[in-house]
């Protein structure tokens, strides 16, 4: 099993009221396919295997029909951000299990906030 983390991202007003911005450079960790606009993935709360999350990963459509890298996550996303309380500056982790055998993934959140100086993990 190979870990990777995909994002590690401070959340901004955006992120928590409306979607996850998500970043372009973490494309790589979830493949969307060629001839797609997006996927949905499910990803496990990191501390609590019971609850999971469905989340929809797409890239927006320019003007004239092509698509660009602008990602956003929607699906559960506002669901998450709700259960967990969370507001802008605090930070939410992704991260990615590859079964190397199987090419399977497998996905982890978790959210952190900052006390005293220090990230700590939001139940």
């Amino acid at each position: 099993m190979v870990r990777e983390e995909i994002i590690n991202k401070v959340l901004s007003q955006t992120d928590v009221d409306y979607r996850l911005a998500f970043p372009t450079a973490s494309l790589w960790g979830v493949q969307i396919p060629e001839d797609q606009n997006g996927m949905e993935f499910e990803a496990t709360s990191a501390g609590n295997i019971h609850e999971h999350w469905n989340f929809r990963l797409c890239l927006r459509n320019s003007n004239n029909g092509e698509r660009y890298r602008k990602p956003e996550l929607t699906g559960d996303w506002l669901q998450f951000v709700r259960s967990k309380s969370l507001c802008k500056g605090n930070k939410i982790i992704l991260t990615m299990e590859l079964d190397e055998a199987t090419g399977e993934r497998s996905y982890t959140i978790r959210a952190e906030t900052k006390l005293m100086g220090s990230w700590v993990p939001i139940a």
